[in-house]
């Protein structure tokens, strides 16, 4: 799925909900999910740990690793840990989730869907087919399970917006909000600014993992 300037949502399919109990429902979200996953609800099942990889090249100068660290335990810390949790990985070939920065060659192909478009900040990347998104091939011989990629461009952060900010954003979009927030005050405003989710935030997320799911993670 691409979304622009956070998760591409390449090719999305209509699909029926998988058997992923919900929970009760709960109050409507702050904004809308599914904005840019034509309104389809994505998301891992409840109980999933990702794994999430840091490349760390051509991260000079650049504490990516410490950003994505950050961006993982705000939103851990947005459930109270209750519906996902995250590990950081040490090889692509163990990752749920790749991270790097634009000026790293992706690690993964696109397992037949589109390339994503030019982007400013930050592309979260992963490929739909039916009920559930295709696991993207490592380069080379390795085997892997490896779902989404994120893009990062450091260099489209500044003061005003800075890399963490950048990052909590993409990590949203990873663990299921497919839209983005008109309010400043949120981390899924589109060119944000601040860095841990907001009331906001957190509300919509709870609102997507008490969902049924309509893309499997």
């Amino acid at each position: 799925m691409r979304i622009p300037h956070s998760v591409p949502v390449a090719v999305l399919v209509a699909a029926a909900a998988c058997t992923d109990a919900a929970a009760p429902r709960v109050d409507p979200p702050a904004y809308d999910p599914t904005q840019l996953s034509g309104g389809v609800v994505y998301r891992w099942p409840t109980g999933t740990t990702i794994s999430v990889f840091v490349d760390p090249t051509a991260v000079s100068g650049v504490d990516l690793a410490g950003a994505t660290a950050a961006g993982m335990a705000a939103w851990k810390s947005a459930l109270g840990g209750s519906e996902f949790a995250f590990r950081t990985s040490t090889s692509a070939a163990d990752a749920d989730v790749i991270v790097h920065v634009s000026a790293a060659p992706r690690l993964v192909a696109l397992a037949g869907c589109a390339d994503p478009p030019a982007f400013a900040g930050g592309v979260t990347f992963f490929c739909p087919a039916r009920d559930s998104a295709l696991t993207l091939p490592l380069s080379g011989a390795s085997a892997g399970h490896v779902k989404m990629d994120i893009t990062i461009n450091p260099a489209a952060t500044n003061t005003a917006n800075p890399l963490s900010a950048l990052v909590t954003h993409e990590l949203g979009h990873a663990v299921g909000i497919g839209g983005h927030s008109p309010n400043a005050l949120d981390v899924m405003y589109a060119s944000p600014a601040v860095t841990a989710p907001s009331a906001r935030d957190i509300a919509t997320l709870r609102w997507v993992v008490r969902q049924p799911i309509g893309i499997r993670l």
